[in-house]
């Protein structure tokens, strides 16, 4: 039969049976260069080879957030954010209540920016951790401009100077490959992070600003 046939029927089905598309997409491409006699690493150069302009950055980031889905259907981030809230319940008040504020920043700050590359699963915690803890940010008192300043500053500052996960992708997909493209070839992949320290400094003021603006 046509491998070509194979894989669009292949695709068809995984379809119906409500397989994410991204999975469905490349399983059935890989099965039909199969079929055609193609070996696998001969199969998955073809298939990426295929793909126009952006479609592999795409395919990339497509493929990280089905790894998103996963982790938040495993109900890791929700057990994570109720140990939180078990940890500052009834220490709302008094003296502890500075503290805990920063305790809480912090942790925030860690797990918003490992969103990024430790466990890249890019924005697909936020509705599932960060509703749980409202409660906690009304009964502390902390500002919502500062938690936005805080979720904005750990996705965006990771992948703009660390070249894994989605900075692999930014860095190196994007930025470096634009940057060839437009004639600075001598331009080699160690020297992006180090040159964009500098917008990432500007991220780590902004971050201070907002602390000493919106934490009192």
């Amino acid at each position: 039969m046509n491998p070509v046939v194979i894989s669009v029927c292949i695709m068809l089905l995984l379809a119906l049976m409500r397989v994410n598309v991204v999975v469905a997409l490349t399983f059935s491409a890989v099965i039909g260069g199969l079929v055609s006699g193609m070996s696998l690493n001969e199969s998955i150069s073809a298939f990426e080879s295929g793909l126009g302009g952006g479609a592999t950055i795409a395919l990339s980031y497509a493929m990280l957030g089905t790894f998103a889905v996963a982790i938040s259907k495993s109900g890791l981030t929700d057990l994570l954010a109720q140990n939180v809230i078990k940890k500052i319940h009834g220490k709302e008040n008094g003296a502890a209540s500075t503290g805990l504020k920063y305790v809480v920043i912090c942790a925030l700050i860690l797990v918003t920016m490992s969103s990024q590359n430790v466990i890249p699963v890019h924005i697909a915690f936020i509705p599932i951790l960060i509703p749980p803890l409202l409660g906690v940010f009304q009964k502390l008192k902390v500002d919502r401009r500062l938690i936005a300043c805080v979720l904005t500053f750990g996705l965006v500052t990771p992948y703009m100077v660390l070249p894994i996960g989605f900075g692999g992708i930014f860095l190196n997909n994007i930025l470096l490959k634009n940057l060839h493209d437009n004639g600075l070839e001598g331009v080699v992949a160690s020297q992006v992070p180090t040159a964009m320290l500098l917008p990432g400094l500007g991220m780590i003021s902004g971050l201070l600003d907002s602390d000493i603006l919106y934490l009192p």
